[in-house]
């Protein structure tokens, strides 16, 4: 049986997993109630030491396998461990039964696998690899918190289908946390919906997502992207682009002779060719490793391509240029996708908002003063409060650290905005939220948005127009409305039956 927990962002999700595992930071402990195992005894209970079986009994799986992994340790070296601390294995014991959970989880060329890096294998392929760490010492139950969020559709859709066929070989329980309630409806028999720490609806999948009864349950479901959010009606398409990119190329060397010479190249971007008009929403989708990211660092020039050009304005950009690129990067900013790491956690932010303002405007010197004032409308203008200028980042949630990354964007006035992933790891209502803001100030300031996601409701939702990527070139574009409802390409058709949330849920 499949248990998923939904909720917002600080709804308590996560903490509620980690005081079942036993795993609370040392600030944190359990005041009321307890956690019974399976095998009968009390695991957790107030004011004592948690005796939770952590990966024999009961396994976790982390959102972001990156920062679970050691990065200096292999791969099989990393599964084999509690092998050899919860089983006794020794090291030739171990490896043939790591090579065994890698195949079970379907990692790609399992033998070659358990000699590789962390940075040597894709998102999916790290996520294997974290499955098998957790099923390595045949826990019973397993506790998977947001093991799909960061994965694109097709990869989010492999990930799924393995748990389940997991799930039914060796008769796991699944303790699933999410805030998507698409992968709710794809992998939930049971649902418990939480709000301010406390279950505020459970039931079975379909009663509590096709007829909840609690006003936040109805409020989760309906802020979920819908299409033509803040669409601009009146696009000029015969208006010359702001940005034109023409047969961009970049290639990597990946393997070199003893005498230096390239045997192999890795292609990021094959001969792309793209437009974005004053006033238009672009979206660029693809699986991981197509290179949608690549590309938008060429465009922004904090790549150097190997061929082809990016003209903005009428003007071919000339990254030797420093004047001109200077001139371009005020015109031109991006969004990242982690708020996080994106802001200087020893500067307040009225601080880093006067550092991207700079020293003048149209040749003026501006005043310290001036510059803290221009911080705070852009804060109020991101929805947040003039006040907010003392704080430092710690003081924020995810989503409004992403406010405040858009802030530092529009305080040099852009005329386009490049969005990677920037939404991606928000919640719903918080991804709503943002993506209605960028609407908004589209319509206030006539940006140009291009739109990096792998998440096609997002781009349905906010985009005029669609470009697919695939293998680092483009295999179709077009309206959004084309794209998702009568797509040509077998590739496209693949990405739009991926999604989650398609599974027909019975009584």
């Amino acid at each position: 049986m499949t248990t998923a927990i939904v909720g917002e962002s600080g709804s308590g999700k996560t903490v509620t997993s980690t005081a079942i595992m036993g795993l609370l930071p040392s600030n944190g402990r359990v005041i009321e109630g307890h956690v019974k195992g399976i095998d009968g005894l009390t695991w957790v209970a107030a004011d004592k030491k948690p005796i939770t079986p952590v990966g024999r009994e009961i396994s976790m799986v982390f959102q972001d396998p990156m920062s679970s992994l050691n990065p200096s340790m292999k791969v099989g070296e990393q599964v084999a461990e509690p092998l050899a601390v919860h089983m006794g294995l020794d090291r030739s014991d171990s490896m043939k039964r790591v090579l065994a959970l890698f195949k079970e989880v379907e990692l790609p060329e399992p033998a070659t696998a358990i000699y590789k890096y962390p940075h040597e294998l894709s998102g999916g392929q790290k996520q294997r690899v974290m499955l098998a760490i957790a099923l390595a010492c045949n826990p019973k139950i397993l506790v998977a918190d947001e093991p799909t969020t960061a994965l694109d559709v097709t990869v989010q859709k492999t990930i799924l289908e393995l748990l389940l066929r997991l799930q039914k070989e060796r008769d796991l329980g699944i303790l699933f946390i999410t805030h998507d309630l698409d992968v709710v409806r794809d992998i939930a028999d049971f649902v418990v919906v939480m709000k301010d720490g406390e279950i505020v609806e459970h039931g079975k999948c379909i009663a509590v997502l096709d007829k909840p009864t609690h006003p936040y349950t109805l409020d989760l479901l309906s802020v979920k992207p819908k299409r033509n959010m803040g669409q601009i009606e009146h696009i000029n398409k015969d208006a010359p682009p702001f940005i034109e990119v023409k047969d961009l190329e970049l290639s990597y060397i990946t393997k070199k002779n003893w005498f230096g010479k390239v045997q192999e190249r890795f292609t990021a971007v094959d001969g792309v060719n793209l437009k974005i008009r004053p006033g238009e929403r672009l979206g660029l989708v693809g699986e991981s490793g197509c290179g949608k990211s690549t590309l938008g660092r060429l465009m922004l020039g904090l790549e150097t391509p190997n061929g082809g050009s990016v003209i903005w304005k009428g003007v071919e950009l000339d990254l030797k240029n420093r004047q001109m690129m200077r001139a371009f990067r005020r015109d031109a900013q991006p969004v990242f996708q982690d708020p996080f790491s994106a802001l200087n956690p020893r500067m307040s932010i009225g601080t880093a908002l006067c550092e991207a303002i700079g020293t003048t405007v149209n040749g003026e010197a501006l005043s310290t003063l001036k510059k803290m004032e221009m911080a705070r409308n852009l804060l109020v203008e991101v929805g947040l409060n003039k006040e907010d200028t003392d704080k430092y980042p710690a003081s924020f949630s995810g989503g409004m650290r992403q406010r405040i990354v858009l802030a530092r964007a529009l305080a040099v006035k852009p005329a386009l905005l490049i969005l990677d992933e920037s939404v991606s790891a928000l919640d719903v209502r918080i991804q709503a939220q943002i993506l209605s803001l960028l609407s908004d100030i589209q319509k206030r300031r006539s940006l140009a948005y291009l739109f990096i996601s792998h998440d096609l409701n997002v781009i349905h939702a906010v985009c005029d127009r669609v470009i697919v990527m695939k293998d680092g070139g483009i295999i179709e574009e077009g309206t959004a409305d084309k794209i998702f409802n009568s797509p040509s390409n077998s590739y496209t058709k693949h990405l739009l039956e991926s999604r989650p949330g398609r599974r027909e849920l019975t009584a």
